[in-house]
């Protein structure tokens, strides 16, 4: 009797060497086949990236060095290199616009099934298009005309007095990262939420900031893109949501929904809830989806926003000129006499030629080094005279694309007079920016961005003379106060000496 127990027992070890077998030569048959049977083996490029997904790992997780490396790559290789087993990396511009244009692209689920019940993550063109549709008007036209007079007027008024407020300390610098992140959030969660949150008047900003901050987000999400089992616990345990960078976002948007939903001192959802969240709720319908939406939309707006305007703030205080000529529009073509400094209240602050130049040029400088924009369709795609196959990921980033050296002739210049004027140079800059992405994916924010970006530039340029704290330290170390989605420990300060442009208000 013994013996039937001790035989199955005495077999496991060739079991589980068996087991290892099979695995080992699944991984070894799939890598041949992805290095030399695959349709895409006949594009250039590093063989570990054809191999794995692991390559993007490798170098954003332990090198640090994703863009030099992509860099490298295209000079090495050209403008298409493999960059995965099922991607191809582009940079050049006119054929990443005509792919991304069509109308038939899905979103590759391996880049952004992290998010795949939200807009962001919806890969099927036609599941887009209808949730976008509900959406999108929320972002534009009347909601945001009318925030944009009214409480993001308020906060602009807060940032104000704390800007003046800091400005009366001589003897330390203003930490604008703090100061614009506290901002941020209050724009993004009043403008959602339909609630004053007050971050900027929290007694202790730098704990507001490093306990609300998703550090390493970048490092999380190309851990779930390159280890799919990881990506798959996901969706078997939703509840990891909570351990997640949006867990505290979740829990506000829910407290939120729940009084919508449920009713409060407001009254009833339908006479008392016109925020944005309430709105979604009534598009929607799904609690979970709901909360997911308006978490990610605080998540993405208030990291970008803080990231556009860091850029842009540090781009006008290493050109001087460009102030005086900001200046100088405001003063010709605003009503100061009426708004005083509030000038940013004026309605045509939307409507400056040159505060748009300025603001154009910055976000193009800034856009994302980290994020690219991998699309599939079902059909053949040709590029030089040479065949893709089907639900090939054809890709481009967009810091790359932004910097092409023929539609901005040097690249690296801040130059915000390439914006100006309506001639052929100037509206083939617009048509083919991808600033905010491109074709139906286009990013929902770059609205509200626009206000934001272009009321606060006046508000702080308008009232405050600017200059680095420090800027030898600060160029020693790269300006790191530029980076989006630090690392924890990585993270850089954007400290400035403020001065009052005018007397006591």
């Amino acid at each position: 009797m013994l013996g039937l127990w001790v035989q199955p027992i005495s077999s496991i070890p060739q079991a589980c060497t068996a087991v290892s077998l099979l695995v080992s030569s699944f991984i070894i048959i799939k890598v041949f086949y992805r290095l030399f049977l695959s349709p895409l083996s006949k594009f250039p490029g590093p063989k570990l990236a054809a191999a794995t997904k692991l390559y993007e790992a490798y170098h954003v997780l332990i090198k640090n060095d994703w863009l030099e490396n992509l860099k490298n790559l295209h000079e090495i290789y050209g403008p298409v290199v493999r960059l995965g087993p099922n991607e191809l990396h582009f940079v050049d511009h006119e054929a990443c616009l005509k792919h991304h244009n069509r109308a038939d692209l899905r979103k590759c689920d391996n880049y952004y099934g992290i998010l795949n019940t939200l807009l962001g993550g919806l890969a099927l063109p036609q599941a887009h298009g209808e949730r976008k549709s509900m959406i999108q008007p929320l972002f534009t036209g009347s909601n945001l005309s009318s925030y944009s007079g009214t409480e993001m007027n308020t906060q602009l008024q807060t940032l104000h007095e704390m800007l003046t407020s800091s400005s009366e300390t001589k003897a330390t610098p203003t930490n604008l990262t703090h100061v614009l992140w506290a901002y941020t959030n209050d724009i993004m969660t009043s403008y959602l939420l339909g609630e004053d949150l007050g971050f900027m008047k929290s007694p202790d900003l730098i704990a507001m900031h490093d306990s609300t901050r998703a550090f390493s987000a970048i490092d999380l999400a190309t851990v779930l893109r390159s280890m799919p089992p990881l990506k798959k616990l996901l969706d078997i345990f939703p509840s990891l949501r909570k351990i997640s960078p949006l867990s505290w976002l979740d829990a506000l948007a829910g407290s939120h929904l729940e009084r919508i939903t449920k009713g409060d001192a407001l009254g009833p959802p339908e006479k008392g809830h016109k925020n944005v969240l309430s709105q979604i709720w009534r598009q929607i319908g799904n609690e979970q989806i709901v909360i997911q939406e308006a978490a990610q939309a605080i998540f993405i707006g208030n990291e970008s926003l803080m990231s556009n305007l860091t850029f842009l703030l540090h781009n006008m205080i290493q050109n001087p000129d460009c102030v005086t000529k900001l200046r100088a529009e405001i003063d010709r073509s605003l009503d100061v006499g009426t708004y005083g400094h509030q000038v940013w209240r004026d309605p045509k602050v939307l409507q400056l030629p040159y505060l748009d130049a300025l603001c154009r040029e910055s976000t193009r400088l800034s856009s994302p080094s980290w994020h690219r924009q991998p699309r599939q369709t079902s059909e053949p795609v040709t590029y030089n005279e040479t065949v893709i196959p089907p639900m090939t990921s054809l890709s481009f980033t967009l810091h790359l694309l932004e910097r092409d050296p023929i539609l901005y002739p040097d690249p690296e210049t801040f130059k915000p007079d390439r914006w100006l004027g309506f001639g052929p140079n100037a509206r083939k800059l617009r048509n083919n920016s991808v600033t905010f992405g491109t074709g139906t994916r286009t990013c929902l924010g770059q609205f509200i961005a626009r206000h934001v970006l272009r009321k606060t530039l006046v508000a702080i340029l308008y009232n405050f003379n600017i200059s680095l704290w420090d800027e030898t330290r600060d160029k020693a170390e790269g300006y790191r106060y530029l980076d989006t989605y630090p690392k924890k420990g990585h993270e850089g300060y954007l400290r400035v000496k403020l001065t009052p442009r005018f007397g006591e208000i």
